[in-house]
């Protein structure tokens, strides 16, 4: 059995279609206009912006200033019908302030004011209007003495104000006057009695809305052309400047851009010297520890031997002077064998101190735990440590650097502190940290030179493999040496954990 889909449901999936593709449309359009928008220069944005918000404002102000013309022309025009209602109508029917119609003479006289050819190329036809909207007087004599519908134009006429009417609508009493023109300007005006000023009845005149309306173009067009030339005035004026403020701005920011050239090519120059200066600084460092390494090796080989065949000569010589006796002479050899004694255990602690350890096969956390191991075997201290995970495969100024730093901290630890609370911590993958602390009395002001190779010459040895030396040392709470390596700086690439 096969089910039809109802037909609307293809109707309904066709519609979502269609709306999902105008959508889609519409989002690339605004996408393109976004895209065109952006690749503009500044200049161009501005001016374009400024273009748009100045035509919107002429259309506006067009557009205000037109619709006052249109108003202002057709009120001049109904005040000017208004005088001459006043002026020539008015005296001729003062007798509806006291007689609801008018004399046949009257009436006789306003056809012929309307005859006249001033008055008949401007005016087509008028009516007198009762306040009750009865018709007094028409060019139709038909009309006389019909009532109509007050109109709000009448009703406003009969409270004193002057209307006006420019339409093409049909009143029924207007159907005269709209077989001779289709267009039609009417005026409707009160008349007032010339003593007490009453509103005795309501002057209507026909005139034809053509010409009018022509005036009211003609004066709009006038208002058009003007507001266009101020605003295309402003365009220009606007691009004038825009374009002069965008030509400055391009300069500017080729200057700029010449200039961020110029320091990006200092700052790789910068970088380059300072990884050259890295470089030397651990070459120099390893040819200093070679160099130390040598001497520590000429004084075991040398100095340190002699002085122990020096103690064996004495100690035949002390084995001669026992058997003569003498107290004095032996005093004297022993004394001397002492010094001898002494000396020998100091260069020997110099030159063991002075011979850095084969460092390449080791770790970083070994390399710390070696410096640590030698200086509690050296001093007969103990050191607690902590260790973080550790980069492995740092190049080997960093474990020479670090090494040394152990040493010197930990040698001054032994020897401002008597060993108190000596404690190493070290930890950091990317950005190694290494710190030496005590719970001693804390250095004295003067502490450059304390210490093997000092304190200053460790800043030296930290700050030139671009690392930082910090100290902090207060009277009675101790001191923490902490050395801060940057690992990116020192060209550690691949750094893992240990």
């Amino acid at each position: 059995m096969v089910f039809a889909r109802p037909e609307g449901g293809f109707r309904s999936t066709e519609q979502r279609n269609a709306s999902n593709r105008v959508l889609d449309l519409a989002r690339r359009k605004i996408v393109a206009l976004h895209e065109w928008w952006d690749e503009l220069a500044l200049e161009k944005q501005f001016a374009l912006a400024a273009a748009i918000v100045l035509l919107a404002g002429m259309v506006l102000i067009g557009w205000w200033v037109a619709n006052r013309v249109g108003r202002a022309v057709i009120q001049n025009t109904a005040a000017a019908a208004a005088l001459y209602m006043e002026s020539s109508i008015a005296p001729l029917i003062q007798e509806l302030a006291e007689s609801d119609k008018l004399m046949p003479d009257t009436q006789a006289r306003l056809d012929q004011l309307l005859a006249r050819p001033v008055i008949s190329d401007r005016v087509i036809s008028m009516k007198i209007w009762s306040l009750d909207g009865t018709i007094l007087y028409s060019r139709w004599k038909d009309m006389v003495g019909k009532r109509f519908p007050m109109t709000e134009n009448m009703t406003r006429a009969a409270r004193g104000d002057v209307a006006v009417e420019l339409d093409d609508h049909t009143d029924e009493h207007d159907a005269p006057e709209r077989a001779i023109a289709a267009d039609l300007l009417e005026f409707y005006a009160p008349v007032r009695e010339t003593r007490t000023h009453r509103i005795i009845a309501i002057a209507e005149f026909y005139a034809s809305g053509e010409k009018l309306r022509s005036d009211v173009r003609r004066e709009v067009a006038s208002s058009w052309l003007i507001v266009g030339h101020v605003t295309l005035f402003m365009i220009v004026a606007l691009w004038g400047i825009v374009l002069r403020g965008g030509r400055v701005i391009g300069e500017q920011r080729l200057q700029l851009k010449a200039q961020i050239d110029e320091l990006r090519m200092l700052l790789a120059q910068n970088e380059d010297l300072r990884a050259r200066l890295q470089r030397s600084n651990a070459t120099a460092a390893e040819a200093a520890e070679r160099f130390l390494r040598r001497i520590g090796a000429d004084l075991h080989d040398g100095p340190a031997q002699l002085l122990s065949y020096t103690l064996l000569r004495l100690h035949r010589l002390a084995q001669v002077i026992d058997k003569s006796g003498d107290d004095k002479e032996r005093r004297e050899l022993a004394m001397i064998r002492e010094a001898v004694n002494d000396t020998l255990r100091e260069v020997r602690h110099i030159s063991e101190g002075a011979a850095l350890p084969e460092l390449d096969p080791i770790s970083l956390e070994e390399v710390i735990e070696l410096a640590i191991n030698i200086h509690e075997r050296l001093t007969n201290t103990v050191v607690s440590m902590k260790l973080d995970p550790l980069p492995e495969n740092v190049p080997k100024a960093l474990k020479i650097c670090v090494y040394r730093f152990v040493q010197e901290g930990l040698t001054n630890a032994f020897r401002h502190a008597g060993g108190n609370g000596q404690r190493v911590t070290a930890g950091g993958i990317h950005a190694l940290e290494v710190a030496v602390s005590d719970g001693g009395p804390g250095l004295p002001a003067d502490c450059s030179s304390t210490g093997g190779v000092g304190l200053a010459g460790l800043r030296a040895r930290i700050e030139g493999i671009g690392g930082t030396l910090g100290i902090c040392s207060a009277a009675g709470k101790g001191t923490r040496l902490v050395a801060y390596f940057d690992l990116a700086k020192i060209g550690q690439e691949e750094v893992g954990v240990g």
